[in-house]
C-alpha cells in the first residue's frame, strides 16, 4: 500500500513532467513555427532567435523542477515533524469546511486548504492548515496565503474579531470589513493595535472576554496576527511560516499556548444572557446556545479591490492615449 508520502512524490512527479512538457511544447511552437513561419524569420537571426526560445524552455524547465522538489522536500519535513510530536498529518484536506471567515466570504473553487496538522488530542489543542485563497475576479484578482489555527474553547462566545493593524492578515485582505458601527474602542494602546468588532449590542460582553490581562497577553504575543471568535473556536491567522524552523515552531506554539490558556479562561463562565434556555426552569449550561444576533458581525464590502478590478484592464489604454496626446 502506498503511504501519504509515496503518494505525494507520484502527484510531485507527475506535475513535473506535466509542467515540463507544457514548457517544451511552448519552446518548441515558439522555435519552430511562430518564429519562421508567423513572423518570417530567416538565417542568423532565426538561428539566434530559436536558441533563445529552447533556452527559455530549458529555464523554465529547471524552475519548474526547482520549485516543485523543494515543496516536496518541505512537506516530508513538516510530515516528520509531525510524527514526531505525535500530531496527525495530512497533505491535502481537499474542500473541507474550515470555518471562519474566509469560509464564509470567499467562494469554494477560490480556496484551498493543505498540510493539515492535528494536535487537538494534546495537552494543548488545536489544528492548523495553510489556506490559499483569491480575492477578486480576472485581473484584479489578488492570492493570499496564511497559516490559520483554530484552538478550541470550553464554551460558546460572541463573534468578536481582532484585526492588526500592522497590515496585511487575513482578515485585512478579505472582500468585506466589519462596519464602523460594530466596532468597539478599548483602553490603552490596544485599539491602536488592534482593531476591535463585536455583533451590536454585545459591547459589554466582549470586555468581560477581552478583560486587561487578556490584551497584555494579545500585545505581548500575538500583536502582529488576526484572530476571531466564532460560536467555540477561536480562529488565529498567522502568515505563511516555516514550521520545520526550530525558532519559528518555538514561536508557533508559544503563542498557540498562550491564547489557549488566556481565552480558554475567559470563555470558560461565559453565558450569553439573551439566549433562549433550552429548557425555561434549566440552568443554562456551557455551550447551550447563543443568540442569533450573537453570532454576526455587521460587514461592509470593500470597494478598493472592485475599483482595482475594474480598473486594471483600463490602464494600458489610458497609457497608450496619454502616449499618443504627448507624441502629438
Amino acid at each position: 500500500m502506498n503511504t501519504p508520502r509515496t503518494e505525494d512524490r507520484t502527484r510531485g512527479g507527475l506535475i513535473l513532467i506535466a509542467s515540463s512538457l507544457t514548457s517544451l511544447l511552448f519552446a518548441g511552437a515558439l522555435a519552430f513555427y511562430l518564429l519562421p513561419v508567423g513572423l518570417g524569420l530567416t538565417g542568423m537571426t532565426l538561428v539566434l532567435a530559436q536558441t533563445a526560445s529552447i533556452l527559455l524552455g530549458a529555464v523554465l524547465v529547471a524552475s519548474s523542477t526547482i520549485s516543485i522538489r523543494r515543496h516536496q522536500r518541505q512537506r516530508a519535513a513538516l510530515a516528520a515533524l509531525a510524527d514526531a510530536l505525535g500530531w496527525g498529518f495530512r497533505a491535502d484536506i481537499g474542500d473541507h469546511v474550515w470555518g471562519g471567515s474566509i469560509d464564509e466570504q470567499i467562494d469554494r473553487g477560490a480556496r484551498t486548504a493543505r498540510d493539515h496538522l492535528d494536535a487537538r488530542h494534546s495537552d494543548t489543542p488545536f489544528d492548523s492548515i495553510e489556506r490559499t485563497f483569491v480575492v477578486g475576479d480576472r485581473e484584479g484578482a489578488t492570492m493570499h496565503t496564511v497559516r490559520a489555527v483554530r484552538i478550541p474553547l470550553p464554551s460558546e462566545a460572541p463573534r468578536i474579531t481582532l484585526r492588526s493593524r500592522r497590515g496585511g492578515g487575513a482578515l485585512s485582505t478579505l472582500p468585506r470589513r466589519s462596519t464602523g458601527g460594530s466596532r468597539i474602542r478599548l483602553e490603552g494602546d490596544f485599539s491602536d493595535v488592534f482593531e476591535v468588532s463585536v455583533p451590536t449590542g454585545y459591547e459589554t460582553d466582549a470586555l468581560y472576554v477581552l478583560t486587561p490581562d487578556l490584551m497584555v497577553v494579545l500585545l505581548d504575543e500575538s500583536a502582529d496576527l488576526d484572530l476571531e471568535i466564532v460560536d467555540r473556536t477561536l480562529h488565529v491567522y498567522f502568515p505563511p511560516v516555516d514550521l520545520t524552523d526550530e525558532a519559528e515552531l518555538r514561536r508557533f506554539l508559544t503563542v498557540i499556548a498562550a491564547l489557549h490558556d488566556r481565552f480558554g479562561r475567559r470563555t470558560l463562565l461565559y453565558r450569553d444572557e439573551a439566549a433562549e434556555p433550552v429548557d425555561p426552569e434549566a440552568y443554562r449550561r456551557d455551550g447551550d446556545t447563543l443568540a442569533d444576533r450573537a453570532r454576526r458581525v455587521d460587514t461592509r464590502v470593500r470597494w478598493w479591490p472592485v475599483l482595482a478590478a475594474v480598473a486594471t484592464p483600463l490602464v494600458p489604454m489610458l497609457i497608450a492615449v496619454v502616449w499618443i496626446q504627448i507624441a502629438g
